[in-house]
């Protein structure tokens, strides 16, 4: 099967693209650093108009809005509304009948608790108000659609040089354990967080692929492991300090009273996903940094 994909060179769009190619499927990658035919730049929603779909009939957006450009006031809601409904605008144009869109469990306000797929949303900044709104551009876009709503993501970028989202906890303290020698968190970091590879996530993307087309879905893509943030910074100073030789330390303001556990339920949230490797991929977070100590900030 043709399938065009967004985002193939981000986290989320790797490991689709990799899930995708392991399952015979075709990849037509959009992209700002596509050759022309495949130039797909979201801040600019005529881009869409251009794109060569060759002959896809089946649309996966990964590369919708982020924490970074969401603070951004204009660029936030262009690429999750405009540039969004221009490239819906151009699918269906092209033939496409089925979309599948990577969104943000933040929709549904605070992770805690149990969630079902058919809770609420009630989002509460403007990262997950900015993902809802894309749901709801491509519910009304009259195609088929596929909602598959994660939470924390990670996977080891595609180019560590050029990489920018250090702000992700994932990301961000590896980095700070290995050249800082601490973790320090701005808030008690009792919030829970599931977390989900983009291995994993490219299988449930395959899954989902192989269901019968449905009008609208909306299903929880969770991973093996839900901790809580102060809890996933002791487990990355206990592999800092283990692999580096060293004490790491986590400084935090002192816990309060400590929300409702987090347990994301869904169809695909198989706990025994044999692709989610969290400590496998901070060890080689952790080891890339200590490497390169003088490397983006």
């Amino acid at each position: 099967m043709r399938v065009a994909l967004t985002g193939a060179t981000g986290i989320a769009g790797a490991g689709i693209a990799t899930a995708l190619a392991r399952a015979g499927h075709r990849v037509v990658a959009f992209g700002r650093r596509e050759p022309a035919g495949r130039k797909l730049d979201l801040a600019d929603p005529a881009s869409a108009r251009a794109l060569d779909w060759a002959g896809a009939k089946i649309l996966i957006h990964a590369a919708g809005v982020t924490d970074e450009t969401a603070r951004d006031k204009e660029l936030g809601p262009r690429i999750a509304i405009e540039s969004w409904r221009a490239l819906l605008d151009a699918a269906r144009a092209a033939g496409v009948g089925r979309v599948v869109y990577v969104s943000s469990a933040h929709v549904y306000g605070p992770l805690e608790g149990e969630i079902e797929e058919d809770a609420f949303p009630r989002p509460i900044n403007e990262y997950a108000r900015l993902h809802l709104a894309s749901e709801q551009v491509l519910r009304t876009s009259g195609l088929a659609a596929d909602i598959l709503r994660a939470c924390n993501l990670y996977g080891f970028p595609a180019d560590l040089a050029r990489f920018e989202r250090w702000a992700l906890i994932p990301y961000g303290f590896p980095r700070d354990a290995a050249r800082e020698g601490r973790i320090v968190l701005k808030s008690p970091g009792q919030q829970a967080r599931n977390f989900l590879s983009a291995e994993r996530l490219g299988e449930i993307v395959v899954a989902t692929l192989a269901l019968p087309t449905a009008g609208w879905r909306v299903r929880n893509a969770v991973g093996r492991d839900t901790m809580s943030v102060r809890e996933f910074a002791g487990r990355v100073a206990a592999l800092a300090g283990a692999a580096l030789g060293r004490g790491i330390a986590v400084e935090a303001p002192p816990p309060g009273i400590a929300p409702p556990p987090l347990r994301m339920r869904g169809a695909w949230g198989d706990t025994g996903a044999a692709y989610d490797d969290l400590d496998g991929f901070l060890a080689r977070m952790i080891a890339a940094c200590a490497a390169d100590r003088n490397g983006p900030p």
